[in-house]
């Protein structure tokens, strides 16, 4: 940017060095630069010591607490938004999206059409020069925005990589998808009798989802105009109270949101797709619900296996938001109960609704219900809501709060100053620096939301980071866990190294303090295991067997 020097190459002119320097003298700059770091991975140019991400901090500027992301005009958060942001022309889009397109149908390439490629190319360049003023005087610590670049290298490893799947199943079953969907509806919607098939396609129908819950006398969340509220969120949130629903939400998750075309699989069987770093408000990975793996349908993930003389080692962080809760508001009674083994039942016999030797065997669903309980005080959960979710009288879920409060107060006045000072400040943030704009009106269970959710997400940043220090090879995050990859011979090792990386993270984060992490080792010959999708698998695979047959 000083010199105005110009490089044009085409990717048969470059060489085994990038044609820049990547030492700590030079600092690189990319938007959204996991796609230059993608690049110097394939290569093996190595990663640059210094690089900043105007993406990431345009991101982070615009931080807002009370905006969605999905609210945002569509591409607000391109090179061309955040020029306008600033007050800049914008680019033009329309042949930005020809020229990507024609990239994209591949070779071979005219001498015309390679002087418009590099063209297109040397014009992003240039909107980024444009931008990267605006940006920098923004950025409150270069050295935090330093590191979430450096994130941003691990992230581009891990999109790389990819997750191993059964490809051959998975094709079978993408061949009979549209006859398993129907046949889905036929097996589980008795149950319910929500959905209607029409022309051949299964079609959920709102009021029947209504007269259901009426039927079965069921106490459902509702919208401002009186009907169910029939969110994703809402549907998670209440299969604490009926487990039944889960598999309700397993089957509408199945057929109106995940398109089994859309999973973004390589003919190498590996399921790759961007991980939408920083896409959420408390700086978590979004990714596509659609295009990943790990997207709603938990039965999905039984499709992921190892290849022949590889193994997959998951391991997540146990119970981590409660002892994330405990460290940073420094409540001694919440960090024993999160240390007694069960931190929800913990807590079920601290204040006295559960025995001394009561386990998770034992007392299945008042877990359950402490489970959405601890969860929901930390966001600031109401009498009423917990009422609704829980099945408690209105009374009982006001005694059961106040029991909570009084026994973690420390905990609920930690809460209270962290809503109070971004009230004060107009912003609240991490140690890490990552903020969030609190402007009038944002809701007070955002900001509660926040300290605990963004230092989750630090977490994994750190992590993400290490593993890639430490060699070993992360293959998915998945919000608190992580899946790596190995040779089968290294499956102890890797699972060891793995533990410890995860452990040292959080005592970065949390000034010393450890979570241990669970774990589950899927071997060759073996597929991922998720308790809460194997219902819904074992009837997609007896419908497959069935289908394959009546077609043999």
């Amino acid at each position: 940017m000083r010199s105005g020097r110009i490089v044009r190459l085409w990717k048969d002119e470059l060489g085994r060095f990038p044609p820049y320097r990547i030492d700590a003298g030079a600092l690189i700059i990319g938007y959204t630069i996991s796609a230059e770091f993608g690049t110097h991975i394939a290569r093996g140019w190595g990663q640059p010591a210094c690089a900043l991400d105007p993406y990431i901090e345009f991101r982070h500027l615009t931080n807002d607490g009370r905006i969605k992301s999905g609210d945002r005009e569509k591409g607000f958060y391109g090179i061309g938004g955040a020029l306008r942001y600033f007050g800049e022309d914008g680019i033009n889009t329309a042949h930005k999206t020809e020229m990507r397109d024609r990239i994209i149908q591949g070779p071979p390439f005219s001498a015309d059409e390679r002087e418009a490629i590099l063209t297109y190319c040397e014009d992003d360049v240039h909107a980024l020069a444009r931008l990267v003023p605006h940006i920098v005087p923004t950025i409150r610590s270069l050295p935090h925005a330093m590191a979430r670049a450096d994130f941003m290298w691990a992230v581009a490893q891990q999109e790389r990589r990819g997750v191993p799947l059964d490809r051959p199943l998975l094709d079978r079953v993408r061949a009979q998808w549209s006859a398993i969907r129907t046949d889905l509806v036929a097996v589980n919607n008795p149950a319910f009798g929500i959905y209607e098939i029409v022309d051949g396609e299964p079609h959920w129908r709102s009021h029947r989802f209504a007269d259901y819950l009426r039927r079965n006398r069921m106490a459902w969340p509702t919208r401002a105009d009186g009907s169910p509220d029939e969110r994703e969120q809402t549907f998670r949130d209440m299969e604490g109270r009926y487990p039944q629903i889960n598999q309700l939400r397993e089957l509408r998750c199945s057929l109106s949101k995940m398109r089994l075309n859309d999973l973004a699989v390589g003919s190498d069987g590996r399921n790759r797709t961007l991980l939408g770093a920083y896409g959420s408000k408390t700086g978590r990975n979004q990714p596509s619900s659609t295009r990943y793996i790990y997207g709603p349908a938990k039965w999905l993930r039984f499709f992921i296996a190892p290849p022949p003389g590889r193994v997959l080692v998951h391991r997540d962080y146990a119970q981590q938001e409660p002892q994330i809760a405990a460290v940073l508001s420094g409540d001694d009674a919440l960090l024993a109960a999160c240390q007694s083994g069960d931190v929800y039942l913990g807590i079920a016999k601290a204040l006295g609704f559960a025995p001394d030797d009561a386990t998770p065997e034992t007392h299945r669903p008042l877990r359950a219900m402490f489970k959405t309980v601890v969860l929901g005080i930390l966001y600031g959960l109401g009498a009423r809501s917990l009422a609704t979710r829980t099945g408690v009288s209105l009374s009982e879920a006001a005694e059961i709060l106040a029991r909570l409060r009084a026994r973690f107060r420390t905990f609920e006045n930690f809460a209270h100053s962290a809503t109070d000072h971004a009230g004060l400040d107009l912003e609240i943030s991490t140690p890490f620096g990552w903020r969030m704009r609190c402007p009038s009106g944002v809701s007070k269970n955002t900001v509660r939301n926040f300290p605990v959710q963004s230092t989750g997400a630090e977490i994994l940043h750190v992590a993400s980071v290490l593993a890639e220090r430490r060699g070993v090879q992360i293959v998915a995050p998945v919000h608190d866990a992580f899946t790596a990859e190995a040779e089968a011979k290294d499956a102890e090792g890797i699972s060891a190294e793995l533990d410890r990386l995860m452990r040292d993270a959080s005592r970065v984060v949390l000034r010393g303090y450890e979570i241990r992490t669970d774990v589950q080792v899927i071997r060759a010959g073996e597929r991922f295991f998720d308790d809460r999708g194997l219902e819904m698998w074992t009837t997609v695979i007896e419908l497959l067997a069935k289908l394959e047959r009546r077609t043999a």
